[in-house]
């Protein structure tokens, strides 16, 4: 019991503080602002997007222990709290997938230009 309540009190502050994720959006807002934020020591693509893997790891997980809690009949997880848990895991990956989609196709864009 004492392991489900914990997830779901980590499922909480995580949704409130997820710095990959939501730099990775405001990365894909504005990409001109990356540049202009590198002189000001700010973390660079590499480490934003680690950050971004990190905290779509951590929310599937948390999806999951709520997903097994609810099977296993834990008085303590409703299904609402479950489906929530899951559309934001199944947000977060969505939002991943189009960052890549973004990189790969501004890559290909890039390698296609004549020098």
């Amino acid at each position: 019991m004492e392991r489900i309540t914990a997830a779901l009190g980590a499922t909480e502050s995580a949704a409130l503080q997820r710095p990959g994720m939501s730099r990775a959006a405001e990365m894909l807002g504005n990409p001109d602002g990356l540049v202009a934020n590198q002189a000001n020591g700010a973390p660079n693509f590499s480490n934003i997007l680690s950050d971004a893997l990190q905290s779509e790891h951590q929310v599937q997980q948390e999806a999951k222990v709520m997903q097994q809690a609810y099977q296993q009949g834990s008085p303590d997880v409703g299904l609402e709290e479950t489906m929530i848990a899951m559309n934001k895991a199944s947000l977060s990956f969505q939002m991943l997938a189009q960052a890549r989609n973004r990189v790969v196709a501004a890559y290909n864009e890039v390698m296609n230009m004549q020098v």
